[in-house]
C-alpha cells in the first residue's frame, strides 16, 4: 500500500489509537505492576530506616534511580515490531508514512514516559506515604514534592542558559541512544547499544591520548589557561550544550532513516 509521504495527525492518532487497543491489557497490567513494585519498595525502604530517618530527598533520589533506569529500558523497547522479520513487514505495511511512525514512537517512548513518570511516582508516593502514615505515625516526612526536591539540587547554584541546556541534553541523551539502537539492531538492542556506545567513547578517548601524547602536548599550557577557544566556563558550557545537541539531533537522525531504510 503507498502511502501520503506527507504528516497528517489525523493518521498518527489512528495509529496511537490501534496501538492503545491492541495493548490496552498490557498497558493496564504494567502499570498496575509498577504501582504496587513502588508501593512496596518504598514501604522496604522506609521500614529499613526505622520510618524516621526518611525525608524528601530519600524520596528524590529513589525516583532519579528509577526515571534513569526504567527511561533507558523503556526506550530500548522502542520499535519493538523490529524484532521479528513477520511483525517487521505488518509494522512498515501499516497504513501510515514514515514519518508518522518515526513520531509515534518518539512520543509513546520518550515524551510520554518523560511527561508521565513523575506525576505517576508523585502520585503513588504521596499515596503510599498516607497509608503507611496511618499505620506508623512515626513516618513524619510522606510527603513528597518535587518542588523540594528542585530547591535542594539548585540552592547552592543557579541554572543559567547553556548550563540548563546541557542537562536537558544531558538527559535526554539517557533516553535517545537506546531509542535509536532500538532502531538499528534487531536482537539485545540495549546490551548492543551499550557496547558500541563503550567502544565510541574508548576510541575517542584512546585517540586523543595517542594525539597528545604523540605531539608531545603534556606540558603544553595556552596563554590564559584558554583551552581551544574556550575562554572561561560560560565557553565550555556553550561548546557542550551545542555539541550535546547535535549528538541527540544525530542519533534522532539515524534512527529516522533507518527506519527509511527498512521501509525501502
Amino acid at each position: 500500500m503507498e502511502t501520503n509521504n506527507l504528516f497528517s495527525f489525523q493518521r498518527l492518532m489512528l495509529l496511537g489509537k490501534q496501538a492503545f487497543i491492541i495493548n490496552k491489557k498490557l498497558i493496564g497490567i504494567s502499570l498496575a505492576g509498577f504501582a504496587g513494585t513502588l508501593f512496596m519498595f518504598l514501604m522496604l525502604s522506609q521500614s529499613m530506616a526505622h520510618f524516621r530517618n526518611w525525608s524528601n530527598r530519600e524520596y528524590v533520589v529513589t525516583f532519579i534511580f528509577l526515571f534513569f533506569t526504567l527511561g533507558v529500558i523503556y526506550s530500548s523497547l522502542s520499535f519493538p515490531a523490529f524484532r521479528s522479520k513477520e511483525k517487521s513487514m505488518a509494522f512498515l505495511m501499516l497504513p501510515a508514512s514514515a514519518t508518522e511512525k518515526f513520531v509515534f514512537e518518539l512520543l509513546t517512548r520518550i515524551v510520554v514516559f518523560i511527561l508521565l513518570m513523575p506525576l505517576y511516582f508523585w502520585i503513588i508516593a504521596n499515596f503510599e506515604g498516607i497509608v503507611v502514615h496511618s499505620f506508623m505515625p512515626e513516618l513524619t516526612n510522606y510527603k513528597f514534592s518535587f518542588h523540594e526536591g528542585l530547591l535542594d539540587i539548585v540552592k547552592n547554584g543557579r541554572f543559567e542558559f547553556w548550563a540548563l541546556i546541557l542537562t536537558i541534553q544531558g538527559i535526554l541523551f539517557v533516553f535517545i541512544a537506546p531509542f535509536a539502537g532500538a532502531s538499528h539492531f534487531s536482537k539485545s538492542p540495549l546490551l548492543k547499544t551499550m557496547f558500541t556506545s563503550s567502544l565510541v567513547i574508548a576510541g575517542y578517548g584512546m585517540f586523543v591520548y595517542l594525539l597528545v601524547k604523540g605531539l608531545g602536548l603534556e606540558g603544553v599550557h595556552p596563554e590564559g589557561d584558554r583551552v581551544l577557544f574556550m575562554h572561561n566556563t560560560d565557553s565550555a558550557l556553550m561548546f557542550l550544550g551545542i555539541l550535546s545537541t547535535a549528538i541527540n539531533l544525530s542519533l534522532l537522525s539515524i534512527a529516522f532513516f533507518k527506519l527509511k531504510e527498512k521501509e525501502a
